[in-house]
């Protein structure tokens, strides 16, 4: 063997003694023992409380335009003495403005005139349904409710 032969010998013999040292440091422990996981850090137990802002009650809502209107020439049509056409405009009203509480109070209000008591309180129940936080309406229906049961039980 020559020289140049010899030393690629002798370089690849230690670089395979180097290997098997350095990957001796990577060994897997023996079968048969368990491997010791750490466990996973606990969770914080302190719950975290989100900061609640104070809720303002919604402002009443403010009347339609549409539903003023109607409400205005419904009660026009009352004082000239013509409550049916006041109550087609309140309903026609109703159609075009379903929610709105003033329609349905005044409503009940006429049919509380026609002597309607049990018509005008059902009217009267579903203002207050949609009132929310008006409480003049609110307190317009409750009296509506309570006359048309006074009227009712006086006849």
């Amino acid at each position: 063997m020559n020289n140049l032969t010899r030393t690629t010998y002798k370089l690849l013999s230690l670089c395979c003694l180097l290997s098997a040292l350095l990957f001796q440091g990577c060994a897997v422990s023996p079968p048969g023992q368990p491997v010791y996981y750490p466990p996973p850090p606990p969770k914080a137990t302190k719950q975290q409380i989100p900061d609640v802002q104070p809720v303002k009650p919604p402002a009443p809502k403010q009347p339609d335009a549409i539903a003023v209107s109607f409400s205005q020439q419904a009660a026009e049509q009352n004082l000239q003495g013509r409550t049916d056409l006041s109550i087609a405009t309140l309903e026609r009203g109703l159609r075009v403005a379903p929610k709105d509480a003033m329609l349905w109070s005044q409503l009940a209000e006429m049919k509380l005139q026609q002597q309607e008591y049990q018509h005008a309180r059902s009217l009267a129940t579903k203002s207050n349904s949609l009132a929310g936080t008006d409480t003049k309406i609110m307190q317009k229906n409750y009296w509506i409710i309570e006359e048309s049961q006074r009227r009712a039980a006086g006849q």
